[in-house]
């Protein structure tokens, strides 16, 4: 394999982030319950025919499943998006991981537990995932 990327190659790859890390972020702010590509072009300025041919994509690779709304993640999906997004704004300083946050059924939210570190490698300063 070479070590440098095709223009074709470089711009799927870009724009298959872009995507991902955009979806994650709409949906875990609960901006849109289901994504569709024409939500994404206020943000990403992507070519014709990009949103879609990578929507597709990621459909292909079982990490968005079409529904009557948009697009919504897989399991596996929303796990390669939190990290890709995470990986992307971890060098912002200040950057809390709220969408890296566990979930609400997670056992760091029980008491007993507070001081324990949450598997999702969180702060729990004040018990409740809350730096």
């Amino acid at each position: 394999m070479s070590d440098t990327l095709s223009a074709p190659e470089h711009d799927e790859l870009f724009w298959r982030d872009e995507v991902l890390e955009a979806t994650y972020w709409m949906l875990g702010e609960g901006i849109e319950e289901a994504i569709a590509p024409a939500d994404l072009r206020g943000f990403l300025d992507a070519p014709p025919g990009v949103l879609e041919d990578t929507f597709a994509d990621l459909a292909e690779r079982a990490y968005v499943r079409d529904t009557a709304h948009g697009y919504v993640f897989t399991e596996e999906g929303e796990r390669e998006a939190k990290r890709r997004f995470a990986d992307e704004f971890a060098a912002i300083q200040g950057f809390e991981a709220s969408h890296a946050d566990c979930g609400p059924d997670c056992w760091c939210h029980d008491p007993d537990h507070a001081t324990e570190e949450c598997p999702a490698e969180h702060d729990h300063h004040d018990g409740h995932g809350h730096a």
